[in-house]
């Protein structure tokens, strides 16, 4: 109300400003001055301020400057425009379905701050549970206590061959039967599969190879086929990409969070995009 005097100039028209009587402005700011122990203004009139209430009047602005600072900050935190987001995701989530997600999020909100941690499942579902990260994109072969795991995207096996592999010439989806044991490279996610089939590969295969980054070498540079989850395998001029017959030849990428937990509104926002994003490549895939 003091503020508003000084800007008013006069007690009738800054009541008008607040909804206060002249008579009750004068009681307030009396009431004010008594307080501070010295007159805010000349005279009683209210038109010029005193020492005290030039002093008084730069420090109410800068509060109250502050205040509406602190109160926008908060708006901005609560809907999701500010703060900081911490995602972990398997190493083909990571590559292939959150680049788009991070775009889209740096789109809307560009002040928000992403943490993203490439990890493999075990680390996903650990740093979940363990709070240093907000969510997880991961497979769990078993659940986790504490961690709700939310089905995001059935990523389909497929069969990786050099690019003039006779494979290539089937001209149908890829049987089982159809690959060769000692051709076959092994990798960690073969383990997955409960496929008589698939254990007998992974048993006459010749060779294991758990980077995905090296395995990927080894089959462009000819030494076999392997199969891989397909959003863990990028385009490449040296490479083939094949359909598996086995319709069940899957893993389900999860979303992983804390049960009972809020999120912030940034990570909210950021999980939102994620799981808009995975229904959009399932769609396209499908």
């Amino acid at each position: 109300m003091f503020l508003a005097v000084v800007d008013a100039g006069e007690l009738a028209q800054a009541g008008d400003r607040v909804g206060r009587t002249p008579a009750a402005l004068s009681m307030t700011l009396k009431q004010l001055e008594s307080e501070l122990g010295g007159p805010l203004f000349e005279g009683e009139r209210k038109i010029r301020l005193s020492p005290l209430g030039i002093y008084v009047r730069a420090h109410a602005q800068r509060a109250i400057a502050e205040y509406d600072s602190a109160v926008a900050h908060m708006l901005r935190y609560a809907s999701g425009a500010l703060g900081t987001a911490k995602v972990a995701a398997v190493p083909s989530a990571a590559t292939r379905l959150l680049p788009r997600v991070i775009g889209q999020m740096r789109r809307q909100y560009p002040q928000v701050r992403v943490d993203l941690r490439d990890i493999d499942s075990a680390a996903v579902g650990s740093a979940v549970a363990s709070g240093a990260v907000d969510f997880g994109v991961a497979t769990l072969p078993e659940p986790l206590p504490g961690i709700l795991a939310e089905p995001l995207f059935a990523d389909r096996f497929v069969l990786v061959c050099p690019a003039r592999h006779s494979l290539t010439k089937l001209g149908r989806d890829v049987r089982w039967k159809d690959i060769d044991a000692a051709e076959f490279i092994a990798n960690g996610l073969c383990a997955r599969f409960n496929v008589p089939e698939v254990a007998a590969l992974v048993e006459g295969s010749l060779l294991t190879v758990r980077n995905t980054t090296s395995l990927l070498t080894f089959v462009e540079q000819g030494f076999g086929v392997t199969i891989l989850p397909a959003l863990a395998v990028p385009a490449a001029d040296g490479l083939a990409i094949l359909p598996l017959a086995d319709q069940s030849a899957a893993r389900s990428l999860e979303l992983l969070t804390r049960r009972g937990e809020t999120l912030s509104p940034a990570s909210q926002a950021l999980l939102g995009l994620t799981r808009t994003a995975a229904a959009e490549l399932a769609l396209a895939w499908s």
